[in-house]
């Protein structure tokens, strides 16, 4: 799929200025979908003990991790991480969730050009989402699939009907026999039939907590990171107060004692 780009075009104006060229910029409407699936031997084929296998996603194993956000004209003005909000092994499962959980891990992305009224559609039930997380009413619930991939995928569908379904059974000490939306399931359905667009960046936890925070504070304002690939980790160097360029390194002095060295 190919990236979008705002699209220009030009019209002529009368009668103020007869030969007036005026600029017009569309607005471009993008859906983006984030995995973290980095251990693939976590979704593998189980003998099913009836004579079939079937892939089974091992959530103990790995669970791995969806998110999704909407931009408008290449900014974000909308994300969604789902996670739950503390770590203990009850409350992991079913408790009170976050809608800006850590990405840790190295990411493969998507990107779907939408209409607008498919990003209105979007944008509003990723609202409603965050709202009820926020407030205690929607807890991130391992048992009745309102996890990471589910909400997200619910959120996506309502402008997306046909959007993959991104099941599978899952298992853990025994097989579940139901289809769960489930982050690997998910992936494997969207890489299937979109991987030549896949967009891969590395682990960078601080950037992706930076971007939920300002788009939570300032939707609109943080450009899509996909758009500008190789900035991904270098970003993050400099963003570090105690980064220095392999050029400023060149220029101290070799006997230079670091601060850690000193006794």
């Amino acid at each position: 799929m190919a990236m979008a780009q705002p699209k220009t075009t030009t019209a002529k104006t009368q009668p103020k200025e007869k030969n007036a060229v005026v600029e017009h910029r569309d607005d471009v409407y993008v859906l983006v979908i984030g995995f973290e699936v980095n251990n693939p031997q976590v979704y593998r084929e189980t003998d099913m003990g009836d004579g079939t296998k079937r892939k089974v996603h091992y959530v103990l194993e790995d669970p791995g991790h969806t998110f999704m956000y909407l931009t408008k004209n290449l900014k974000i003005t909308f994300f969604y991480s789902l996670g739950p909000a503390y770590h203990d092994p009850v409350r992991r499962a079913y408790g009170p969730g976050t809608a800006d959980f850590h990405i840790p891990g190295a990411t493969r992305l998507y990107r779907f050009v939408l209409t607008e009224a498919q990003y209105e559609k979007m944008l509003a039930k990723g609202k409603e989402y965050r709202a009820d997380v926020a407030a205690g009413t929607r807890y991130y619930n391992v048992f009745q699939n309102f996890t990471c991939a589910r909400s997200a995928r619910d959120i996506i569908a309502v402008g997306w009907p046909s959007v993959p379904k991104g099941e599978s059974v899952v298992g853990n000490s025994q097989i579940a026999k139901d289809m769960v939306v489930n982050p690997y399931a998910f992936y494997e359905d969207i890489h299937n039939k979109y991987g030549s667009s896949e967009i891969e960046l590395g682990d960078n936890e601080r950037k992706w907590k930076i971007i939920m925070e300002t788009v939570y504070d300032s939707p609109g304002t943080y450009p899509d990171p996909t758009m500008n690939k190789s900035s991904w980790l270098f970003e993050e160097k400099k963003e570090d107060p105690g980064y220095m360029s392999p050029e400023t390194l060149s220029r101290l002095p070799e006997n230079m004692a670091w601060p850690w060295e000193r006794r």
